[in-house]
């Protein structure tokens, strides 16, 4: 028999409000090291997408949550790019790296079609933005965007948790 997840499909948030943008001087350092956890490889555009494509794929008792974790996600996207903005840079879906610029692209998505190992895939790809928006706390000195991202964090935690349990009940 399927667990009823019916608690993780009212809310994939943690349900806290997301401090203030509060941004004074522009800064394209901070702009640019925002725009990995934006559109880089382990990033919320990639997580959004790679949601939505699992969604189609999930049995009808899991759809609903995979949909919720996205629009979370969408949220987040949201407010990077507004963050980005607000520091003086473009909200496009590019992210520089080494004096290159590389543009997000599906390839990024994780198309594994089996459950067991797009929960896998899912928890390590949760873990690796957060690490990145870790390190992004450790380097820059706004203590508003310090806030936001660690508000981020905490919904990004909770999804391991959902994955976590979506796998200990539908994985034999």
């Amino acid at each position: 028999m399927k667990r009823d997840y019916i608690d993780f499909k009212e809310s994939c948030s943690i349900m806290l409000p997301y401090p203030e943008i509060d941004i004074k001087e522009k800064n394209l350092y901070y702009a640019k090291l925002i725009k990995k956890c934006y559109c880089g490889i382990y990033s919320e555009l990639t997580l959004i997408n790679q949601y939505n494509y699992q969604y189609f794929l999930m049995e009808p008792h899991l759809k609903e949550i995979f949909k919720k974790i996205s629009k979370v996600e969408k949220e987040h996207l949201d407010i990077l790019g507004d963050i980005i903005i607000a520091l003086g840079y473009e909200p496009s879906f590019a992210f520089e790296k080494k004096n290159k610029y590389f543009y997000w692209t599906s390839k990024y998505i994780n198309t594994d079609a089996s459950l067991k190992n797009m929960l896998i895939n899912n928890i390590n790809s949760e873990r690796e933005l957060i690490k990145e928006y870790r390190k992004i706390t450790n380097i820059i000195e706004n203590e508003s965007i310090i806030a936001i991202l660690n508000r981020i964090i905490l919904d990004e935690e909770l999804h391991i948790k959902i994955f976590n349990t979506i796998y200990k009940n539908e994985i034999k």
